[in-house]
C-alpha cells in the first residue's frame, strides 16, 4: 500500500469542508463522488483529498470538526471501483471519539488499481 502521511488539513468552518494534501506534489485531475473530491498526481497516485458537507457525513457538529486529532483514508482503486474509507477521531470533552464513513463509486477514469493511504496526526 502507497501510504501519505501529512500533518497538513484545514476545516472551512463556514463551507463545512475538509482538505488534507501534501505540499509539493504536482496536481493533474480530480474525481468527485458522494461528496468526496480526490486530487491525482500524473502517477494517479492521491495526494489531496476534500470532503464536502463534512459535519453531515461524520455526524459531528461543526467545532468538533475543528479538534481533528487523527485522521485515515485508505482508498482502494479496483478494475471497476473506487472504494474510500475513512476515519477520524475528534476530541470531545477530553476524550477522543471515532468517526467512520465509506464511499464508493465506478472507476470511469480507469484509474490502475492500487491501495493507497492518507494519515493526518495533529
Amino acid at each position: 500500500m502507497h501510504q501519505t502521511f501529512t500533518n497538513k488539513y484545514d476545516y472551512d468552518l463556514q463551507n463545512d469542508s475538509i482538505f488534507f494534501y501534501v505540499k509539493g506534489k504536482k496536481y493533474k485531475s480530480s474525481i468527485e463522488f458522494d461528496g468526496i473530491v480526490l486530487d491525482l498526481n500524473e502517477d494517479a497516485d492521491i495526494i489531496n483529498l476534500e470532503i464536502l458537507d463534512a459535519s453531515k457525513k461524520f455526524n459531528a457538529s461543526k467545532p468538533e470538526l475543528l479538534n481533528i486529532k487523527h485522521f485515515d483514508a485508505v482508498i482502494e482503486v479496483t478494475k471497476e471501483n473506487i472504494k474510500v474509507t475513512m476515519k477520524l477521531e475528534v476530541l470531545k470533552r477530553n476524550k477522543l471519539f471515532p468517526k467512520v464513513i465509506e464511499a464508493l463509486t465506478a472507476n470511469i477514469l480507469n484509474l490502475p488499481s492500487s491501495i493507497q493511504g492518507i494519515a493526518v496526526t495533529c
